[in-house]
């Protein structure tokens, strides 16, 4: 029998290992734009965890969690515009 936010945790821990890899391929290579996707990565990671936080009733974490992926996301957009 799975477990029902079986989907929601294997897209955290996806978005969490290509921020990795894509973060160490940004760093070596000096790419702004992969270091920006990877902050993307991360940020989708927080949501994830916020909804899975949100969905088991815990609802302080889930939205310190949405609060974090919200400012990751703003960041993210705001390198990716201004340079």
């Amino acid at each position: 029998m799975r477990h029902p936010f079986e989907k929601i945790i294997r897209i955290e821990l996806l978005t969490i290992l290509l921020a990795l890899i894509i973060g160490l391929i940004s760093i070596i290579q000096g790419y702004l734009l992969l270091a920006t996707c990877s902050i993307y990565l991360i940020a989708i990671s927080f949501t994830c965890t916020a909804l899975l936080d949100w969905k088991t009733n815990q609802t302080a974490q889930g939205a310190k969690h949405a609060a974090r992926a919200l400012l990751l996301f703003l960041l993210a957009t705001y390198l990716l515009i201004g340079l």
